[in-house]
């Protein structure tokens, strides 16, 4: 008589490929996911400095010169959130008030409120910053 040759695989081979897999993805997704909203930044950051822009554009048009804490009153401007809508945009007046100078915010909401910096900021004076540091959101 013959033997029959078995043929597939054992459960104890498929339990350890699992068991690989699982292993596998419980490294790579949350690596995964930390570099998808790092790379959703660029929205935020793009966001803050077309609202700047607009800010300056409204100034040199304003009569009396004076900045707005409006974002849609900004010439091009229709939206308080980014073009992915990552963030909410705001303006507000620096220390030395709204007459002279601005703080524009942009504030990770959904999905990207997670990621490590949750807030940029750009200032009238060319100073970047954010939540938690400048160095974690700019990159600068």
């Amino acid at each position: 008589m013959r033997k029959r040759s078995q043929r597939g695989f054992t459960l104890i081979e498929l339990m350890v490929t699992v068991a690989i897999l699982a292993i596998l993805s419980a490294i790579a997704y949350p690596l995964y996911d930390s570099q998808s909203r790092k790379g959703k930044r660029p929205d935020g950051i793009t966001a803050l400095e077309k609202v700047a822009q607009a800010e300056q554009r409204y100034f040199s048009d304003a009569n009396p010169s004076t900045f707005t804490t409006t974002v849609t009153a900004l010439p091009g401007i229709t939206s308080a959130t980014s073009p992915g809508g990552y963030y909410t945009i705001t303006v507000a007046g620096d220390a030395a008030g709204i007459a002279t100078s601005f703080v524009v915010t942009a504030t990770a909401i959904g999905s990207q409120a997670s990621d490590t910096c949750t807030a940029f900021k750009l200032y009238s004076s060319g100073k970047r910053d954010g939540t938690p540091d400048r160095q974690t959101c700019w990159g600068k």
